[in-house]
């Protein structure tokens, strides 16, 4: 009997799991064909549990109790009909006869009709609990029923006949079962709904909860002939990001995104394909429909009256044609988006058919195509193809020029129709703006602007000056301004930036480039910008790499310089990091000369002179006046530069460093190859860095020069309460510096050295004036007095901010003596820290060498006997010889005079207290 429960528990787990495998979507498919299906399984299942359970089994009901809950009661009957059928056809089948079987059946409807709201098969696995009452209340009553009617039917076995035994197993096997089937299913369908989420998450945008650019790639090669693409761009976008916060930007582009969802079609699926572009798909959408479809969602985004910034889209629409690829029709659109954008923003510009594209535009570009294939920079043929293809593109054009972006500076790359000697010439943005004349907006949205006459002459005499004042060159060819009858400038933009400049000439009488060549000039532009956008937003990729990294090394290097001498050696130092210099110069300010005079220099022999500048001189004072970068990439050639001895040729930069209000320096960095405005902007970084670090290396020194001052003062106090003469303080202070110095101590032991020469007696404070001021000697309660001034001092200057450990070892410690004979602490050679060893031997010079109310002052010589018998009993030996060598040297030079008699009864233990 438990086998014969324990298979049929096994064909329920099989029958649970070829049931979850017909779920295979979320939210689950209920169709008919579904239901079919489910109803089939459960009717094979049925047959199945039936003949395996045998005559005395009732197993057959669960699939019919499952099918009948969640489908109703005639999915139930359809369930038990081909058990019915087997029994009938096949009698001798180990089946309960069709008479238990219709009552087995005829019960279990009644009862998953009645039980059906409190047992649905979809119940959440918290409400799970009502299967374990629900099941028996299920299948109890129809065990019982079925087993009182095998009274009034002949039994074939007897097994059935005494089948009391087992009602019990087999209500437990399906209320067993039936809870099995249910974690199953809804195991099976969790996992869908999962799945289905972070499918759904991969393929939407987080922050608009439009369909992503991932999505959108999937579905762009589903376009049939006929449909749309519409593809629009938040105008200015950047302008909102830069005036109200990214938080704003936000919220703009969910804004649009919701706006875009209550204008479109539920059948038009809208996508986020970048920053601030959106694109729509319209299937089977005539071309005025389209256009009106897409005008709505710009007059829906125009006429915005919500809270934040109102913001404009320019839209690009392009038609699905029979000989079109997918992504030809993209480009198509985004051609016509670049249109748009040209065209002034805010409004919408339908691409035409490949037919009808600027006759000779695709051929004499297609010619150009090969050279911008791949990571290899274009040759100069390349380039010149592409100037010839924008020619022979716009009618009229006899001449041209095209100027690309090459680290920061607009570089002339290709010309037709003037000097070649003008190919390499370098123009800065600012020299090309003024050049081009027209607003920044439309500079940047790449409309173009045609001269004509005294027009032409007044805008590169504009480009000229603004050249010149940035440091550029003159021009090195001859450009034919006088025979220019006609220029048609075109900015190519990519990305929101300026990448290349076309100029299309004419020499020849009348007005040709009119809006109809503008518009071919511009369609042109669009698509070289296609070629040429990869190439700029690798070097504006590395330009910002080199930027970041720069910034990085910067900021380290002054991160830990505390003096301008410090900062001014960081700056010379990073300009040959960051910009290649072969030599630098800092030219510091002198407001009282009103001069600029170097002060620092890098690659330079040491015995260069110091160079100064008067107000007006060089270009340091041009940069200052302008409070910007100079460059000049030909110093030779450029009689504004200031000569220097050993300064070779080659390019110059010249970045000031300057608040609002106040000159500091000026950096000037050579170097033999010519400066690109990104190195102007690498110039400006470092130049702003050093205005930081420079101002912060003054308010240190503003803060320890305060400091220093009432150290100094508090210790000339300490100096009035005790015998020690005028000056005490200060001259040990000096004399322990110089002994210091001769020890190679680090700059950070030697301020150590000197707040603790200020402040080594504090711990007298503390002490009675009739212990301090006795003139005679000490008894011992009183010297035991005495002697708790030093840890006394080195408690008191414990709450002195700012005061090194060193510092208050000396002010512990400057009593102890190298036999260990000493106070506080009794400590013995090299166990003194080395900085209270140097001061005792300064300390108890200068009180031998002055006058006491006890004692006559000293020779210099006496003590300095005095001090050479000490050493190795008083003193550390190896002290002691730096110190008689630094006296040595000072007696070598010219007395100022000094005490000059000895009182050899001197009080011993009053020396140095």
């Amino acid at each position: 009997m438990l086998i014969t429960l324990l298979s049929n528990l096994g064909l329920v787990a099989l029958f649970s799991y070829a049931l979850g495998l017909t779920y295979r979507t979320w939210p689950p498919r209920h169709a008919p064909a579904d239901v079919a299906q489910r109803i089939l399984l459960a009717a094979f299942s049925a047959v199945v549990l039936g003949l395996q359970g045998g005559p005395q089994g009732h197993l057959y009901l669960i699939p019919l109790a499952l099918a009948a809950l969640r489908y109703g009661p005639l999915a139930g009957v359809a369930v038990a009909a081909p058990v019915l059928l087997t029994g009938l056809v096949f009698p001798g089948a180990a089946l309960p006869f069709p008479a238990q079987i219709l009552t087995g059946t005829g019960t279990l409807t009644l009862l998953t009709t009645l039980l059906a709201p409190r047992l649905r098969l979809d119940l959440p696995p918290d409400h799970r609990h009502r299967l374990w009452w629900g099941t028996p209340l299920l299948f109890g009553p129809v065990l019982l029923i079925t087993h009182l009617s095998s009274q009034w039917f002949p039994m074939r076995t007897p097994l059935l006949a005494a089948g009391w035994p087992h009602l019990l197993p087999e209500l437990l096997i399906s209320c067993l079962s039936v809870v099995l089937l249910h974690g199953a299913l809804h195991s099976r369908l969790h996992l869908l709904r999962v799945s289905d989420t972070f499918r759904a998450e991969a393929h939407t945008d987080v922050l608009t909860g439009l369909s992503n650019r991932r999505q959108f790639d999937q579905d762009l090669p589903f376009l049939q002939p006929g449909d749309h693409l519409l593809v629009m761009d938040l105008d200015h976008f950047k302008r909102v990001n830069d005036e109200y916060g990214h938080t704003e930007g936000d919220a703009v582009l969910r804004r649009v995104a919701l706006l875009l969802r209550g204008t479109l079609r539920p059948s038009d699926p809208a996508y986020r394909i970048g920053g601030e572009e959106f694109a729509v798909i319209l299937r089977g959408t005539p071309t005025p429909q389209a256009e009106a479809v897409a005008q709505r969602c710009l007059s829906a985004a125009r006429q915005w009256t919500g809270s934040g910034p109102t913001v404009t889209l320019s839209a690009g629409l392009a038609c699905h044609g029979l000989s079109d690829t997918p992504l030809h029709t993209h480009q198509r659109a985004d051609e016509a988006l670049y249109t748009a954008k040209g065209s002034g923003r805010d409004c919408l510009r339908a691409a035409p058919h490949s037919a009808g594209q600027p006759p000779g535009s695709h051929q004499s570009l297609r010619a150009a195509l090969p050279q911008f294939h791949g990571d290899q920079p274009p040759t100069t043929a390349g380039w010149h193809a592409l100037l010839q293809a924008a020619r022979n593109s716009v009618p009229g054009a006899e001449a041209g020029s095209l100027y690309v972006v090459e680290h920061g500076d607009f570089v002339l790359l290709a010309q037709c129709g003037f000097d070649d000697h003008l190919l390499g010439e370098r123009s800065p943005p600012s020299g090309q703006r003024a050049w081009y004349g027209g607003p920044d907006d439309q500079w940047l949205a790449g409309v173009p602007r045609v001269l004509r006459g005294y027009a032409v002459t007044a805008a590169a005499n504009a480009a000229l000056r603004a050249t010149f004042q940035a440091g550029g060159e003159q021009p090195q060819g001859q450009w034919r301004l006088d025979d220019i009858s006609e220029t048609l400038g075109v900015p190519i933009t990519a990305d929101g930036h300026v990448i290349a400049f076309l100029n299309l000439d004419r020499f020849g009488p009348g007005v040709v480039f009119d809006a109809s060549a503008q518009e071919i000039a511009v369609s042109f532009a669009v698509q070289a910008a296609l070629l040429l956008a990869p190439r700029a937003r690798r070097e504006r990729k590395v330009q910002r790499t080199r930027e970041l990294e720069a910034l990085v090394q910067i900021t380290g290097s002054l991160r830990d310089a505390r003096s301008a001498d410090d900062v001014i050696h960081a700056i010379n130092s990073m300009s040959h990091v960051v910009l290649n210099a072969r030599q630098a110069i800092y030219l510091s300010y002198d407001p009282a000369s009103d001069t600029l005079n170097s002060s620092r220099t890098y690659g330079l022999p040491s015995q260069t002179p110091v160079h100064s500048q008067r107000r007006g001189q060089g270009l340091s004072w041009a940069a200052i006046a302008a409070r910007d970068v100079i460059r000049v990439n030909n110093m030779d050639a450029d009689q504004r530069i200031l000569r220097v001895d050993g300064v070779g040729g080659g390019a110059c930069l010249i970045a000031p460093l300057q608040t609002p209000d106040r000159l500091l320096g000026v950096l000037v960095v050579i170097r033999s190859h010519s400066f690109g405005e990104n190195d102007a902007q690498l110039a400006r970084t470092l130049a702003a860095q050093g205005v930081t670090a420079l101002e912060r290396a003054e308010r240190i020194r503003a803060m320890e020069e305060g400091r220093e001052g009432i150290l100094a003062a508090l210790g000339r106090a300490l100096e009035a309460r005790d015998f020690e003469t005028q000056g005490h303080t200060t001259r040990v202070l000096n004399l322990t510096l110089q002994v210091g110095r001769w020890m190679n101590l680090a700059a950070e032991e030697l301020a150590s050295l000197r707040d603790g020469a200020y402040l080594h007696d504090l711990g007298k404070v503390q002490i009675p004036d009739a212990v301090l001021l006795k003139p005679g000697p000490l008894t011992a309660d009183e010297w035991a007095i005495m002697r708790q001034h030093s840890p006394a001092g080195e408690e008191l200057a414990r709450h002195i901010p700012g005061l090194s450990l060193h510092a208050l070892q000396v002010i512990r410690h400057h009593h102890e003596r190298w036999d260990g004979t000493g106070y506080p602490d009794g400590l013995s050679g090299p166990a003194i820290p080395l900085l209270a060893r140097i001061f005792s031997v300064c300390d108890v010079f200068d009180a031998l060498t002055s006058v006491r109310p006890y004692k006559c002052s000293w020779t210099v010589q006496d003590a300095l006997d005095e001090i050479r018998r000490q050493s190795g009993v008083s003193f550390d030996p190896q002290v002691v010889q730096v110190f008689l060598t630094v006296m040595a040297e000072q007696q070598a030079r010219p007395s100022r005079g000094g005490p000059a008699s000895v009182h050899p009864r001197l009080p011993p233990q009053r020396l140095g207290e």
